[in-house]
């Protein structure tokens, strides 16, 4: 049974190792706050008869002392966004230790022990770019890409990733025991108001990031007549209008969002030349977000024509929906009946280390609701009940995987 205690003796040492400005927890991807949290929770497992290691990507691995057969882990990541939530990342962490202590040494049905995996670097805010630690086990972001990918300093996520290394080398290295690997479940606190009891995931958006450069002519804007511009951030400003409106045609699932904006030269007293618009695109189903795409690339190309602006959209991110592993699903569903425990599938807008994981070993991703409160800042809001009987709810799963 998890003990309810020493889950929030764990999330309050987790959120006061660094506090931003409103008070909330100030981890970010491969600092010094997220490498002392990952050596926190590192002697946590040590303390419970784990094994814990570092991989050359920056995640921790917990495993059962002289086992070298099947595992099962639990886990989320440490790492949070500016001034960012008690439990996102958190809660599933200090959960995957206490699924480790309810199972113990009593392996699952089919042989396996349970252990802990904790993701590096999953929040995106510092590079641009989330699940960096998940993806780069699993294979699918290149080493020339942690090259290109920077902070607002200049610091690239190789340098970070070396530095966090360097941060953590009191712990030993370990090779990815892949090969091992049976099934993997995530515990994260839901980013929707509208779930109201746990939610098993079916399916996790993936962004689909479009940039779209708009160029027209720069001039003073004391001294160009109205009829004469050819004003970039006018011609962006009906594009970001136009997203909105092909995205609200679409189910409630498909969503976008333009993000940034960049306009040169970016003075009070000059008619833009040039501006730049981010663009993110999520959805779970992706013959939705290829309309979506197919909108917004035809309506800026025809705002561009009209307004007689040069118009480039470039896909920088060709993501696509992920379904999780259908078998877990079933077995939290049923393990939800067996235990009397309100639950139901849902969907994920945002991004976790199980869509990517699930490449690896089959993954489950249970929501706890976020009540009263906001996902991502200091006022993220959970249940203690509902925490607990997710880890029951899990544990029950990877307690019977296989069988």
């Amino acid at each position: 049974m998890p003990d309810r205690d020493r889950i929030e003796r764990r999330l309050q040492a987790l959120w006061e190792i660094a506090l931003g400005p409103g008070g909330g927890a100030d981890r970010p991807a491969y600092s010094p706050a997220e490498a002392e949290a990952m050596l926190r929770v590192a002697g946590w497992a040590s303390d419970q008869g784990l094994e814990p290691a570092i991989d050359d990507y920056g995640n921790l691995w917990a495993l059962p002392r002289d086992a070298d057969g099947p595992i099962v882990t639990s886990g989320s990541h440490l790492d949070t966004v500016p001034d960012g939530g008690r439990y996102d990342g958190a809660l599933g962490t200090v959960l995957g230790l206490e699924l480790v202590a309810d199972l113990g040494a009593v392996p699952t049905q089919t042989g396996a022990r349970a252990a802990l995996m904790v993701c590096a670097a999953e929040e995106a805010p510092r590079f641009g770019a989330g699940t960096v630690g998940s993806r780069q086990l699993v294979g699918t972001l290149s080493p020339e890409a942690l090259t290109q990918l920077q902070d607002g300093d200049g610091v690239t996520v190789a340098q970070a990733l070396h530095d966090h290394l360097q941060r953590l080398r009191e712990l030993p290295r370990i090779d990815p025991p892949l090969g091992r690997w049976q099934a993997h479940a995530e515990v994260h606190v839901a980013q929707r108001r509208e779930l109201r009891e746990l939610g098993v995931v079916t399916t996790v958006a993936s962004p689909r990031r479009l940039e779209i450069s708009v160029t027209g002519v720069s001039g003073h804007a004391g001294e160009v007549s109205m009829a004469d511009r050819r004003d970039a951030l006018a011609g962006a400003a009906e594009i970001v209008l136009a997203l909105e409106r092909a995205a609200t045609a679409e189910p409630a699932e498909t969503v976008a969002t333009a993000g940034t904006l960049t306009v040169v030269p970016g003075a009070i007293s000059v008619i833009p030349g040039q501006a730049r618009i981010g663009v993110d695109m999520r959805g779970v189903d992706g013959r939705s977000l290829d309309r979506l795409q197919r909108a917004t690339e035809q309506a800026a190309a025809e705002i561009g024509q009209r307004r007689d602006l040069r118009v480039q959209t470039v896909l920088t991110r060709a993501g696509e929906p992920v379904e999780l592993d259908q078998r877990l699903v079933s077995a939290a569903l049923a393990a939800a009946a067996t235990l009397e425990i309100p639950a139901r599938t849902t969907w994920s807008g945002a991004g976790h280390d199980a869509q990517h994981l699930t490449s690896l070993a089959p993954a489950l991703l249970v929501f706890v609701p976020l009540h009263d409160g906001e996902s991502h800042t200091p006022q993220e809001g959970a249940s203690l009940n509902e925490i607990v009987h997710a880890a029951m709810l899990v544990a029950y799963v990877l307690r019977h995987v296989g069988a």
